[in-house]
């Protein structure tokens, strides 16, 4: 082989992936290391960088075996990895601690105080969230106040993908969603927010500098091209989390492409070229690898995680490393009729968004005794979705939400639409608008229910629609 190729490590939660890709992305091949996790008490959720180091060299070894390739043919190397973890590191990259995994939840009264100082709807407008025991910050707030030797020798905190960079180069750098998944940057100029680390009470002097995803880091030291087998000085680019690699992944690179990950957790992602604001609150604005895009965002925390959790709990789901999912698909479709109100909510630990509640928590909701163990699996396969929740959920907010940021108008006609509403030349009635007309007057009546004061005598009125519009003129 002598085409130049690339490296790729997938650092997840459970394990590491290894591949080989060529240059047109064409997979040469693939190896796959497990690990763990560790919960040493209520609400620590750890993990060991230095043996998920380790298991990535191991993957790295064995695919390079696999496809015979001389490591002299080795370009560059890239990762990503799961995020909204922290790893406290020293000047060369070594971690100081375990790493506090993104299901971590001991942060909860450093979450509650951020909160408080950061003034109205819990601080939403200040960080594009509500910041919780599940989030970076509070974790970091934690450390400094709870392992303050740890805090005082350390040099960086890092997320889980650049922690592992740092330990293969002995640099540290972040890239641009990354960043972002801080809470911690300016909007405006992409670069940390010393108001935002104020607030948070995180030390601005502590976090990585911001760099393009792929731009280089640093080079394969020799210790660590010892455990890939790779050659040290390859070069090693910053790379990006799991949220913005599966979008691209998955081909959602269109303004307003929608994507939608199933894994450990799952979560949900809209493309959009300005950064966008919901004004219920439920999605957190995330800013993409690729600027000036954005990433609207939400997860369930433990979506997949839920069938592993059932796993634990009640033989039969498939084991550990192999699910069988065709079983599980078979025996859900066999007790559809037996749900009845059977719910699952899966909070197993707590959530970030649209759910800002770290003491959110699971439940079976309507157990009866004639309800198995295939019955359970239904509940959890599809999280309690009952055909009311889908009306006044799915339905209710969220599609319509999703619609009018998929196919509405483009953003450009809605800042204009916001200049003339400014202007006082165009005024929003409200939802569910009720059109009469005033025969006596010659004109149309419009009026929201919702919004208090707001019948008006428009000559001209326009009813805004998921996929088009209506316009009356008097």
């Amino acid at each position: 082989m002598t085409s130049p190729v690339v490296v790729a490590y997938d650092v997840g939660t459970s394990g590491v992936k290894a591949v080989v890709v060529d240059a047109t992305g064409r997979v040469l091949g693939s190896r796959v290391r497990s690990y763990g996790l560790s919960t040493p008490r209520a609400d620590h959720v750890e993990q060991d960088v230095e043996a998920m180091v380790a298991e990535l060299g191991t993957a790295s070894r064995e695919v390079m075996a696999d496809v015979g390739m001389d490591p002299v043919n080795v370009a560059a190397v890239a990762l990503t990895a799961q995020m909204f973890s922290v790893v406290p590191v020293d000047a060369s990259g070594v971690p100081l601690g375990p790493m506090l995994s993104w299901l971590d939840q001991r942060s909860s009264v450093e979450a509650a105080r951020i909160r408080r100082a950061a003034g109205p709807d819990d601080g939403y407008p200040r960080f594009d969230a509500v910041l919780t025991a599940k989030d970076i910050a509070p974790r970091i707030c934690w450390l400094e106040t709870h392992e303050p030797d740890i805090a005082r020798r350390t040099a960086r905190y890092l997320d889980c993908k650049e922690a592992v960079v740092a330990r293969l180069t002995g640099t540290a750098a972040i890239d641009p969603t990354g960043a972002s998944a801080f809470r911690l940057v300016d909007p405006e100029t992409g670069g940390w927010d010393p108001d935002r680390c104020r607030l948070a009470e995180t030390p601005l002097d502590k976090l990585p500098p911001i760099i393009g995803a792929t731009e280089v880091v640093g080079y394969l030291t020799r210790e660590a091209a010892e455990s890939t087998g790779l050659r040290a000085g390859t070069p090693v680019a910053c790379g990006a989390g799991d949220v913005p690699a599966s979008q691209i992944g998955a081909g959602a690179v269109g303004i307003g492409d929608v994507h939608l990950s199933l894994g450990t957790a799952v979560y949900f992602g809209i493309l959009s070229d300005t950064r966008l604001e919901d004004p219920g609150r439920r999605l957190g604005p995330l800013r993409h690898i690729a600027p000036p895009g954005w990433l609207l965002w939400l997860e369930i925390a433990t979506g997949g995680a839920a069938l592993s959790w059932l796993d634990r709990q009640i033989a039969g789901l498939g084991g550990p490393q192999e699910r069988d999912h065709a079983s599980i698909d078979a025996s859900v479709e066999a007790v559809a009729d037996e749900m009845e109100d059977l719910q699952f909510v899966p909070w197993l630990t707590g959530e970030r968004v649209p759910l800002f509640d770290d003491a959110a928590r699971a439940a079976f909701v309507g157990l009866a005794l004639h309800h198995g163990r295939a019955v359970l699996k239904t509940a959890v396969a599809d999280s309690g979705i009952t055909d009311e929740s889908w009306v006044a959920g799915l339905r209710g907010w969220f599609e319509s939400f999703v619609e009018g940021l998929a196919s509405g108008p483009p953003a450009l006609r809605s800042a204009q639409l916001a200049a003339l509403a400014r202007a006082g030349i165009v005024r929003f009635v409200g939802p569910d608008p009720k059109f009469g007309v005033d025969r006596r007057a010659r004109m149309f009546t419009v009026a929201s229910p919702w919004v208090g004061r707001s019948e008006s005598e428009p000559s001209t009125s326009l009813r805004s629609l998921p996929f088009w519009s209506s316009v009356m003129r008097s």
